[in-house]
């Protein structure tokens, strides 16, 4: 539920982003350029976070179902934010503490007898 969670909220973002419009003050000369630019850089970072969720989705979907690669593939996302919220946390970014605790209580839950049995 979490993973879907997670899915859905990437989703939002995504049209939120592509929803959005965005000013940015510039001299009259750069003007047209700008606007090109960030609908081009709008619709790069909706995009980006459409397929995340969709993605995201997919993969909560496998967990659902009990597939040993959904698993597999979980667990490799959080390892890769384990390092990345650690690597934050040492450039002081505090923030990253939170998504880094929520890291390793998933990981840790994965490891769980009952869990092991259902992807088993």
């Amino acid at each position: 539920m979490i993973v879907a969670a997670v899915g859905i909220w990437y989703l939002v973002q995504g049209v939120m982003v592509l929803g959005t419009d965005f000013s940015v003050i510039v001299a009259e000369e750069l003007e047209e350029f700008t606007d090109d630019i960030i609908d081009l850089v709008k619709s790069i970072v909706g995009g980006v976070y459409i397929v995340l969720g969709v993605l995201t989705l997919i993969i909560a979907f496998l967990i659902y179902s009990g597939s040993k690669g959904g698993r597999t593939i979980l667990m490799i996302i959080l390892v890769i934010s384990i390092l990345f919220n650690v690597y934050a946390i040492v450039l002081g970014g505090y923030t990253g503490i939170i998504e880094l605790v929520l890291a390793v209580v998933c990981v840790v839950m994965l490891y769980q007898p009952a869990v092991k049995a259902y992807f088993g």
